[in-house]
């Protein structure tokens, strides 16, 4: 099922009350996005400060008002926290009949987590959580919100994928008697994943075994920045993303700043699965400068989920003390955080 996305520059406007005597809200369709599709940091970096000043329309959907925001609520962000918190007030949870209808409940929680990235992080969590308070009236509808979270803030290809966001999820529905077991089982087994390897924390180690057979420590690779690569043979994608991470200009000028005292930036491209013969001989089809290739011999990445390869490739950049920077991004993400370094 794909994902829709009429992602919206939520703006909020300080108007000038001689012309306009009451605050509308416009939600901008801006594309639709395939399950393909990998979200851009950027396209989330918006501030309420650069777009204040733009006048907003009522968007038009008669199955779902939206509240009306208080004239006396000037601040773009204070509107934002206030729309958050009362965006689900009209919505008639005990009509199972919409769990059916995307264009009405899939496309309102849509515009709604675009609301949730014009705010602070404890604001989102708290609208979160509230709104599982107010779907607790009806079994099917909560369970219907928790999948379309599931979708959107966890699943890798989703354009909003948005691991910290997803926490405040599981923890609240794990908390509830809502849930089947099956899907308490799923919720509680995602918990476990998501906290690990988290962003700002130092990656977990494993040992790798390079082609000749010799092992090594992922922590003792010496390297300014290093790419974590996990991908496997049978994955066309994996070998155009490689190709693509090597011709790619950015991290090229990167690069070369690589010398025979120091590596600036590295590729350690890992193979989690257990076809080694077909590894190696997938080996001529993928970059050689710069990038190290190895395998997981014993293992230990799947068996003992030490990263979660959601989907490959599974991409982390790390700093020198091997702490995350970026997990499961992309390379226009990677691009991007080091242009911003420039």
């Amino acid at each position: 099922m794909g994902y829709l996305i009429h992602a919206h520059f939520l703006a909020i406007v300080i108007m000038n009350k001689s012309y306009i005597t009451h605050l509308l809200i416009m939600f901008v369709l801006l594309m639709f996005a395939s399950c393909g599709l990998h979200r851009s940091t950027a396209e989330f970096d918006q501030s309420f400060s650069e777009i204040e000043n733009a006048i907003l329309v009522q968007h038009h959907n008669p199955n779902f008002p939206l509240p009306n925001i208080p004239e006396s609520i000037v601040d773009g962000q204070e509107r934002a926290i206030y729309l958050s918190k009362h965006y689900w007030d009209e919505f008639p949870f005990n009509d199972v009949s919409l769990i059916d209808k995307p264009q009405v409940t899939e496309q309102a929680f849509v515009d709604y987590i675009h609301v949730l990235k014009f705010i602070p992080f404890k604001y989102a969590s708290r609208s979160i959580k509230y709104l599982f308070v107010q779907a607790q009236s009806n079994p099917n509808m909560y369970g219907h919100f928790a999948s379309l979270f599931e979708k959107y803030y966890y699943i890798a290809d989703s354009p909003f994928c948005n691991e910290e966001l997803y926490i405040p999820v599981l923890e609240t529905i794990l908390k509830s008697d809502m849930l089947t077991k099956e899907d308490f089982e799923k919720y509680d087994y995602q918990k476990e994943m998501i906290h690990k390897n988290r962003v700002g924390s130092k990656a977990t180690d494993f040992v790798y075994t390079l082609e000749n057979g010799d092992w090594k420590r992922m922590h003792a690779l010496k390297s300014n920045y290093l790419i974590l690569f996990f991908s496997t043979p049978e994955c066309s994608k994996c070998v155009s993303v490689a190709d693509e991470i090597q011709n790619s200009d950015v991290l090229g000028k990167v690069c070369s700043l690589n010398s025979f005292s120091r590596s600036m930036l590295s590729v350690l491209h890992v193979y989690p699965g257990s076809n080694v013969p077909l590894w190696q001989e997938s080996l001529a089809s993928m970059p050689k400068k710069n990038w190290i290739h190895a395998y997981d011999r014993a293992r230990v990445l799947t068996n003992k989920r030490v990263y979660n390869l959601k989907k490959l490739p599974t991409i982390y950049l790390l700093d020198e003390n091997k702490r995350i920077i970026l997990k499961e991004t992309s390379l226009e993400e990677i691009e991007s955080y080091f242009l911003s370094k420039e």
